[in-house]
């Protein structure tokens, strides 16, 4: 069933499958929640159960008819999808949408509407938009989508029905992305563990985070003890040249003493015994490095990291935070050389 390919959302899911075998789906829904976890998939699969031709059963669709088809295809005359063009969607487009609902359904089903990013509406676009959510057509549902709903005008807000996605949890990621992208289970389990509850966030980083750039940056961890000030202050210019770059590090390095924690756990037969590693496919590099601190030291290294984390989210110079960061380190680690990804 298509419903089913929507993971980690059965609260969501059981309100709308509810009221479309009631007969009772509201004309229009907020569809709010994080980046990638469903929302977008959820709208569509909607969508096809409301035209199916050959349903299996009330409220599901088949996937195959002609109808189910264009849906997927994005060839659908009755399922209007519209997002912003460019930074943000315009009163065009709207007009657009408007003009295509003064029409009756051209396919002799129900009518689906979704705006995706809808946070993204500007001024005009959202005050046209609140005419037709005012006095929505016969036939017709609308979908706003969104992860920033105080972005979206009060008025917007108060004539939708609010459905929450939660963020899914790292092994709904896993499933996502061994289904859709045939990944190993060790690779999917890294970037999945990054994403914060995000599928489509794991599928960005995988594609800015290769494995090699994670080796270089956990070994830069492992060796600034033995690096000199001046190498310190080098690698902290490089790197904070892309904002973007310096998160994926000090995230690497959160996760990284995360599993030093669980590593040392496991070593003196504490409950964390269960639990299992992000960097599963190092566990020995893991456990080596896990000799060379305490519990305390771990904890202060983690809440140092999020602390400079949060200054640098704050605005703060990022290759000034980086050089406190890497040289508080220095003054407090020490051990033998790690080598990364040596087998």
């Amino acid at each position: 069933m298509p419903f089913d390919q929507i993971e980690g959302q059965e609260s969501a899911l059981t309100i709308l499958r509810n009221a479309l075998r009631g007969g009772r789906l509201a004309h229009a829904y907020l569809f709010l929640g994080p980046e990638g976890v469903g929302k977008r998939l959820t709208a569509l699969t909607l969508a096809k159960s409301m035209n199916c031709q050959s349903p299996p059963a009330v409220g599901e669709s088949c996937a195959r008819c002609s109808s189910c088809i264009k849906i997927d295809s994005s060839n659908h005359a009755d399922v209007i999808v519209v997002e912003p063009a460019g930074e943000v969607i315009k009163i065009d487009q709207i007009r657009e949408l408007q003009r295509r609902l003064h029409y009756r359904p051209l396919e002799g089903g129900k009518r689906a509407c979704i705006i995706d990013s809808a946070d993204s509406l500007n001024d005009a676009a959202a005050n046209a938009l609140l005419k037709t959510l005012e006095e929505p057509p016969d036939e017709t549902h609308l979908f706003l989508i969104t992860s920033r709903p105080h972005q979206l005008l009060p008025t917007i807000l108060s004539r939708c029905q609010w459905v929450k996605f939660r963020p899914l949890s790292v092994g709904h990621i896993v499933q996502i992305l061994q289904k859709a992208h045939s990944w190993p289970e060790e690779r999917a389990y890294f970037f999945a563990s990054l994403a914060g509850g995000s599928a489509g966030k794991a599928l960005t980083l995988s594609n800015r985070v290769d494995f090699q750039k994670r080796l270089d940056w956990l070994r830069t961890f492992s060796d600034v003890s033995r690096k000199t000030t001046e190498e310190i202050l080098a690698i902290c210019e490089r790197v904070a040249k892309e904002e973007e770059e310096v998160n994926d590090l000090l995230e690497l390095w959160k996760l990284w003493v995360r599993d030093l924690v669980v590593s040392k756990a496991q070593g003196e037969g504490s409950e964390g015994s269960g639990l299992r590693l992000i960097n599963h496919d190092l566990a020995p590099e893991v456990a080596e490095e896990a000799k060379k601190y305490s519990f305390d030291r771990l904890d202060s290294l983690f809440t140092l990291i999020s602390d400079i984390q949060k200054s640098i989210a704050q605005k703060a110079n990022r290759q000034l935070a980086l050089e406190t960061l890497m040289l508080e380190m220095k003054k407090n680690s020490g051990g033998k050389e790690i080598y990364f990804g040596r087998r």
